[in-house]
């Protein structure tokens, strides 16, 4: 009774589950959205940071416009760091 309930209905079932498959699929689709939406939310301050370090790093020079001590000394200095 079963196995001729299923054959007589085999195409609407296929299609009832792929409509399923398909609907969670989509949740999940926007789940992700979401998540990746606050994460980089989230990641945007330490982005405009880095903007800064890099900026202050590719403008500081030590003696006479050489770069003497390399770039640790620069992100040190760029960090609060000198006199």
């Amino acid at each position: 009774m079963l196995k001729d309930l299923f054959n007589n209905n085999k195409y609407l079932i296929c299609a009832g589950l792929s409509t399923f498959s398909l609907i969670f699929t989509s949740i999940s689709v926007i789940s992700l959205s979401k998540s990746f939406n606050e994460i980089s939310t989230d990641l945007e301050p330490i982005s405009a940071w880095a903007e800064s370090q890099n900026e202050c790093i590719t403008k500081t020079f030590r003696i006479d416009g050489q770069n003497t001590q390399g770039i640790p000394s620069k992100v040190w200095s760029c960090n609060g760091g000198g006199q």
